[in-house]
């Protein structure tokens, strides 16, 4: 049985821009931040080291002598979580305004044709921002299980929290070669590699296919909207 570990954001669904929004809004007191967060790109960051980046651009704003680096090493889990609550607080009022949103081509087809596989989660959304933005899909329920940004901090930490997770689940040991992970950044595929996984990459997002090549991705698609995709998922293996 293949079980299929998802990243969210840009392989799941689009958001259209509610989840920058939230954070904008989150942050939007701190003039640092704020400048910050409009320099970042976001694909491929968790939430928590979103939050502890922003932290650290707002007491670098108020004194810059130290580097923003050393500054962030120093954010605590209460500061983080500080933000992540703001966050929260503002993305179900983001999603529902958000005229962009969709749930990404040929996914629900995929999750249809991979019927006997095990699908979870494994993204660096907090557990519950990314209960919120699959239940506006309508995805929530399709998964069994997660890893997610609420787990760890770094996404290779994110992913054996959700294998974890699926030996709880299956209530069996796992091998590495049972999970697939699906992402659309180099940052899934070098988290997966890290975590001893093979991962297939989906040019969704802002990476392009070649893009996703020069990543090392195990296999890499258009899109998840061709008939062959549930093969390739299946099939996919560490090179």
């Amino acid at each position: 049985m293949r079980i299929v570990l998802w990243d969210i954001d840009g392989t799941l669904v689009n958001t259209g821009g509610a989840g920058m929004r939230a954070l904008g809004r989150a942050v939007r007191a701190s003039p640092g931040a704020s400048e910050a967060l409009a320099r970042m790109r976001l694909d491929g960051m968790t939430d928590r080291h979103i939050a502890r980046m922003l932290c650290a651009a707002r007491q670098h704003h108020r004194a810059a002598v130290e580097s923003l680096e050393q500054i962030a090493a120093r954010v605590t889990d209460a500061q983080i979580d500080e933000v992540l609550g703001s966050y929260l607080e503002a993305l179900s009022t983001s999603l529902h305004s958000a005229k962009g949103y969709q749930v990404l081509p040929g996914v629900v087809e995929t999750l249809d044709a991979l019927g006997d596989c095990v699908h979870g989660l494994g993204t660096g959304n907090i557990e519950e921002g990314a209960r919120r933005k699959l239940e506006h899909g309508g995805l929530w329920g399709r998964f069994a299980f997660g890893g997610f940004g609420s787990d760890a901090e770094e996404r290779p930490a994110i992913l054996r929290a959700a294998w974890r997770k699926a030996e709880a689940h299956l209530k069996r040991e796992i091998a590495a070669g049972e999970l697939v992970v699906v992402g659309d950044t180099p940052k899934d595929v070098a988290a997966a590699h890290e975590a001893g996984l093979c991962c297939v990459a989906v040019a969704s997002g802002r990476h392009q296919v070649h893009e996703l090549r020069q990543s090392g991705a195990d296999a890499v698609l258009a899109s998840l909207a061709a008939p062959e995709v549930p093969g390739l998922i299946r099939g996919a293996a560490r090179r």
